[in-house]
């Protein structure tokens, strides 16, 4: 029974790390596409007017990136809206582990274990899902947040002034993501420093870009209103483009939720109500080297149909 309960805890670990990667899979490229196209406009600008670029936003990023990746599920949280509170956390590990001591109880003690891999699983992709969809609102607000920019810009306002008038009457939940870099620049930021932190906080490339049209309007100066209200312009037209393409694929991409939840399901399904079916295949050499396969089989596959699905 100890080594069937270390089984357990090594699909467990292995499993929520598929599930980790996942996210941040798709995270990543966006990141990486969204600091390139930054980068590259700060130097053909650096380089045209001959001014040294200070590095402040760059460098206590990548300083805090690894705390960062520490304090994943505090982000997660951050990004899902949800504030992670002494009552929050209670009343989420009442619900995760209710099921798991029912399985304990009535069945064994690796149904349990199996139970509890299979509920933080449907609770860490729950998370997800609420903060992708508020990701989402946000980005569709950005374009009416934008063209208020672009007023009060043309009447007279600067630019850090019409950040914060036009954050004020933002909507939730952008607002709450606009009040938090109105927050770091009242305590002594740069506007440009302090939206993108933000931006790279809760994952939102758009944001990155509004920031490096906010830091090349304040260096250099121009008609940075013409930038923002083409920005709008084509945040408008990159969500509908994205809205459509979401609605064409998505029965692929619910076909790959379901291939790579579906054997987890299964599998604990089995556990749970079946524990000698398995226990006989555990102490089976053959049947041992079978199920190691099919841990990694199933954590490659999830993340090989998350790519593909992303791909489309």
């Amino acid at each position: 029974m100890a080594l069937a309960v270390t089984l357990a805890a090594l699909a467990l670990i292995a499993l929520m790390g598929g599930a980790l990667l996942w996210r941040a899979a798709g995270t990543r490229a966006q990141k990486a596409a969204g600091a390139k196209f930054i980068d590259g406009r700060l130097a053909s600008q650096q380089a045209a007017s001959a001014v040294p670029e200070p590095k402040s936003a760059a460098a206590p990023i990548s300083k805090k990136r690894a705390g960062f990746r520490v304090r994943w599920w505090d982000r997660l949280l951050a990004r899902a809206g949800i504030v992670p509170s002494r009552a929050f956390h209670v009343r989420l590990g009442a619900v995760v582990l209710v099921a798991p001591l029912l399985a304990t109880l009535l069945a064994s003690l690796l149904a349990g274990g199996v139970v509890l891999l299979c509920a933080c699983l449907a609770t860490v992709f729950t998370i997800w899902l609420r903060a992708d969809r508020r990701r989402r609102r946000i980005v569709e607000q950005l374009p009416d947040f934008l063209d208020a920019m672009v007023r009060l810009i043309t009447i007279g306002n600067s630019m850090p002034a019409a950040f914060q008038e036009a954050a004020k009457a933002a909507n939730t939940p952008l607002a709450d993501v606009l009040a938090r870099a109105v927050s770091q620049t009242r305590s002594g930021k740069e506007l440009d420093v302090a939206l993108t932190q933000v931006a790279r906080h809760y994952g939102i490339a758009e944001l990155q870009l509004i920031a490096a049209i906010i830091a090349v309007a304040m260096r250099f100066g121009g008609r940075s209103d013409h930038v923002l209200d083409r920005m709008a312009a084509f945040i408008r037209d990159l969500e509908q483009a994205r809205n459509e393409l979401v609605a064409m694929s998505a029965e692929v991409r619910l076909s790959a939720w379901v291939l790579a939840l579906l054997p987890v399901f299964i599998a604990g399904f089995i556990i749970t109500f079946n524990t000698q079916l398995f226990m006989t295949m555990y102490e089976d050499p053959l049947g041992f080297k079978m199920l190691i396969g099919a841990v990694v089989l199933q954590v490659v596959g999830s993340y090989w149909l998350y790519r593909m699905a992303k791909s489309i």
